[in-house]
């Protein structure tokens, strides 16, 4: 059984240990797969977004491979670093997963983990530079629209309340999805959740498409 994971992640200042998680907990992941029966074996990828203003830094991808090792050299030159107001490019980052990384497993999961939504007032009601929506003329019809086609399963990893909108949109549009709880009080549970996480967004999807 082979399977695509990529992780979708917002890079911004605020999400400092939520990346050092993701770096920590891939190979931990990849062996549990392999010891299952039968054996999955997972090609591994990254997509880390920021904000409009990153310019350059907007967008961070590594496309999937098979060796931990490679990911977590690739992810290790991953910083949390820039944003400007309260939401983020998380359908610029999402878009760029779809299309940007080179999927070929029939399995393939999208593992998305940030802490604020996208731009646009029927995300949230915080300070927003981009009220009318993504600058680029992106929707999240559109977005998850093309995920869905290209089969990718989504998968989201919740850090606090502010995605709580969010979620409900994108479940609006493409159905329910499974939503996990990261939210942690201590750092050292972090990375535990997300080994638990991917691994349960992994079978699920191999289940769902059986």
């Amino acid at each position: 059984m082979e399977v695509d994971l990529c992780f979708a992640m917002d890079c911004t200042g605020s999400m400092s240990g939520h990346i050092e998680g993701a770096k920590n907990c891939i190979k931990e992941v990849a062996e549990r797969m392999a010891k299952m029966e039968p054996a999955i074996k997972i090609r591994v990828g990254f997509c880390g977004y920021r904000d409009h203003c990153d310019n350059h830094n907007r967008l961070q991808i590594f496309d999937f491979t098979n060796s931990c090792d490679e990911f977590k050299n690739n992810v290790s030159t991953v910083s949390a670093m820039g944003g400007g107001d309260t939401p983020e490019d998380v359908l610029g980052g999402l878009n760029a997963a779809v299309h940007s990384m080179s999927w070929r497993n029939p399995k393939r999961v999208l593992f998305h983990i940030c802490d604020c939504p996208p731009h646009g007032r029927r995300f949230h009601n915080s300070d927003d530079s981009y009220p009318d929506g993504d600058p680029n003329g992106l929707t999240a019809e559109h977005v998850l629209g093309e995920m869905r086609s290209a089969g990718i399963d989504y998968f989201f990893g919740k850090i606090t309340y502010l995605t709580e909108t969010m979620i409900r949109i994108f479940q609006g549009i493409i159905g329910e999805y499974p939503v996990f709880d990261l939210t942690t009080a201590r750092p050292d549970d972090l990375v535990q959740k997300f080994i638990e996480a991917a691994c349960s967004a992994i079978i699920t999807a191999v289940t769902l498409r059986e």
